[in-house]
């Protein structure tokens, strides 16, 4: 009845003020509402930054706090060499913060490095003084930091958050002073299917962050403190307690290579003691010249955006990479090694078995842009690889999850159909709630036939950005669950979490593959495919002497043309009769014999910088590991501190800090502390509502909002006129 009289008022009101009045009303409120809440917010702003922001130069971030005028926030610039030497690289990076204000600042700066850097050197430059940083117990070394910012000396302090995440907060910068923070580390060189590369991050990609908001962090071995998000977007969570930290403000403005906002030079000496066939840089314009056998390289403009990853990629020329090599290092007369291991590359795939293939695809609002192009696309790729004995699922996830069958089905022309159709339709947004796609992929039955045989091999191939700040909860899913399965990664977007997917694929028995752009598709993920069907390099075994201390503790299974890298700690001298190496790869026996002539005359040993240090980070990250299998955080502790202090190591139990004894700061003055920008990764869509739009689905409820506000009037309208009659 009241939808029935509803009904005839509407449509007496139609013919008596003409539909078109109504029919504009309904389209254009919800744009009208926020429009006009737009400019009552900005109207009672404007007045106050109007004569300041008439004099701002283009790019630049402004800050302001409660009640006072705008500010310009402290920028960095960054620079960095590369210098790589066989396997390894040592890599210095260097941080120039700019404080602009007129205020005494403290700069906070999250920053990402790649997920093996072994950070092992911290200095603080302030024009000609230069400060060694030095390694403490974490809360030893905020306490010395905090009391320094307190008492107006310079001082700068790097934590860990991630092994791929760091804050940098730099104490009492002066107005218009600069100091440069300079770090350096090592890092292993990356050798897959004939290439070496290195990848530098540069920009964050914002990480989604599961659970429920608290108001105090636990953090620093199990202290419960109240936190207040000044630097980052997100709160605590039950699930992600250090979300303030590894949630850093972003700059949505972003720039261009001829005129970057977050600038960055690089630079990079190749030294590989062979002749190198290409090199190139992927997602850089570079140039490069060579002397004397080294190879420079540069960035081709001088600087660029950071808003991407810088991978560097090169080759030997044929016939010059050996099966296998072993580096050493000599330190306080230890001996440390590094085995790389290169097992041969199969030419023939193996015989075709059933497998029952699962696609995981992150459909999240981090996806946005270009990511979500290059997740189609790779899918879209994949599903042409399988055969007709193979059965598949496809499962999407975002705020929600959702499988395509109910079980894995045949790879039938109609069902690939059915699934490319699916494909094409996938669009970026909502929430990144991993776990329960996680869950539903490695526990997801096949379907029972009789005619078929169970799969003889379980692939799971994950397609994500890795936005995630419950990495540790995944992992221990993963360790858990994986039962007989294989977990596959595939990194997407110009920034991806990739210490998150190469830990996943670690865990899982798998590889990490990495796409970095559109055109990149098609190349990488038949070079995946073709690797889940070659033999795998089983029952490695390495004869060590008695007494070395390898990480990592158990030689892992190899996909062939995948490379392994085990570091060791020989003791006081070099094994005399060499080492062999031993395997299978599919069923035909393979082996390696290196002979060390340095053993015979220690000063012929070419000594290679990092060793010990690359050592000592793949032990951390072993002792950390076991975490995920059961041992305790006292446990894991007690282990990693005294070995992070004497390599003088970053881990999550020790940071660096430097501290200049003069007081700089006038007591008069306070020290505001202001969050530095990141750059938006390239490609990726504005994460407009709430920060990222991973996280809630902020835009629709507005328009949701103005729609509800539009049928409250209209109701209102309809009582008065009502009254009226």
């Amino acid at each position: 009845m009241y939808l029935s009289r509803i009904h005839q008022l509407f449509s007496r009101d139609l013919k008596r003020f003409g539909g078109w009045q109504y029919w504009l009303l309904f389209r254009c409120l919800p744009t009208l509402v926020f429009t006009a809440l737009s400019i009552m917010i900005l109207a009672s702003t404007s007045a106050q930054a109007e004569d300041y922001l008439d004099d701002v130069a283009s790019g630049q971030m402004l800050l302001r706090e409660e009640g006072e005028a705008y500010q310009p926030a402290p920028t960095q610039s960054t620079k960095v060499d590369l210098v790589v030497t066989g396997m390894l690289a040592t890599v210095t990076v260097e941080q120039e913060f700019h404080n602009a204000g007129a205020d005494w600042v403290e700069g906070v700066y999250a920053f990402p490095l790649p997920e093996d850097a072994a950070v092992r050197r911290l200095e603080m430059l302030i024009g000609e003084r230069r400060i060694v940083g030095k390694i403490r117990e974490r809360k030893e070394a905020k306490r010395v930091y905090q009391q320094a910012l307190k008492q107006g000396k310079k001082a700068v302090l790097v934590e860990q958050q991630r092994p791929n995440l760091f804050t940098n907060r730099v104490a009492n910068i002066a107005p218009g002073e600069k100091i440069t923070v300079r770090l350096e580390y090592v890092q292993s060189v990356e050798h897959r299917s004939g290439r070496f590369s290195l990848r530098l991050p540069t920009t964050i990609t914002p990480r989604y962050m599961p659970g429920i908001e608290t108001e105090t962090a636990n953090q620093d071995m199990n202290e419960n403190v109240a936190v207040t998000p000044s630097h980052g977007w997100a709160w605590p969570t039950d699930q992600v307690t250090d979300a303030h930290l590894i949630s850093p403000l972003q700059y949505f403005a972003q720039g261009s290579d001829s005129a970057p906002l977050n600038r960055i030079k690089i630079s990079a000496r190749l030294d590989m003691g062979m002749p190198l066939a290409s090199i190139e840089s992927p997602y850089h314009e570079i140039a490069l010249s060579r002397r004397a056998g080294v190879y420079s390289v540069k960035l081709a403009q001088g600087s660029a955006e950071m808003d991407r990853d810088f991978v560097l990629q090169w080759s030997a020329a044929s016939g010059s990479l050996p099966g296998a090599a072993f580096f050493t290092e000599r330190v306080d007369d230890q001996y440390y090694g590094l085995l790389m291991l290169v097992p041969p590359a199969s030419q023939r795939a193996a015989e075709t078995v059933p497998r029952e293939i699962v696609f995981v695809v992150d459909t999240s609002g981090s996806m946005g842009g270009v990511s979500i192009k290059q997740a189609k696309g790779s899918l879209t790729r994949a599903l042409r690889h399988l055969g007709p004995n193979d059965r598949f699922n496809v499962i999407e996830f975002n705020s929600s999850h959702r499988a395509l069958f109910q079980h894995a089905v045949p790879a039938s022309h109609h069902n690939l159909q059915l699934a490319s159709e699916y494909v094409r339709h996938l669009e970026a947004s909502g929430g990144t709630e991993m776990m329960p796609a996680l869950q539903l992929a490695l526990k997801l039955p096949g379907a029972q036939d009789e005619l078929r045989p169970e799969p003889a091999l379980r692939q799971v191939i994950f397609i994500t950005d890795g936005a995630v700040g419950n990495e540790s909860e995944l992992f221990e899913h993963i360790v858990d669950s994986l039962g007989g399965s294989r977990l596959f990664t595939v990194g997407i977007g110009s920034a991806p979490n990739a210490w998150f997917m190469r830990k996943a694929a670690e865990y899982g028995r798998g590889t990490f593959t990495y796409i970095g752009d559109v055109a990149e598709v098609g190349e990488k993920m038949d070079a995946l495919f073709l690797n889940l069907t070659r033999p795998v390099a089983t029952h490695l075994n390495v004869d060590w002497p008695d007494g070395v201390d390898v990480w990592p503790a158990r030689t892992p299974d190899l996909y062939a043309g995948e490379p392994l890298l085990i570091a060791v700690k020989l003791g006081d001298e070099l094994p005399i009769d060499g080492l062999k190496i031993q395997g299978l790869l599919g069923e035909t026996e393979w082996s390696k014999k290196l002979q060390f002539p340095a053993a015979l005359n220690p000063l012929s040993m070419n000594n290679s910088e990092g060793v010990a240090t690359l050592w000592a980070r793949k032990k951390i990250e072993g002792l950390i590991d076991e975490k995920y299998r059961g041992k305790s955080e006292d446990w894991v502790r007690e282990r990693v501190l005294p070995l992070a202090l004497k390599h003088s190591l970053l881990s999550p139990y020790t940071s660096f800090v430097a501290v200049e004894e003069v007081v700089s700061r006038p007591e008069s003055e306070a020290a505001k502390s202001k969050p530095l920008p990141n750059t938006r990764p390239q490609g990726q869509s504005p994460q407009f509502f709430a920060y990222p739009n991973t996280a809630t689905t902020a835009a629709a409820n507005i328009w949701l909002g103005s729609f509800l506000l539009l049928i409250a009037l209209f109701i209102i309208a309809i009582r008065e006129r009502s009254a009226d009659a």
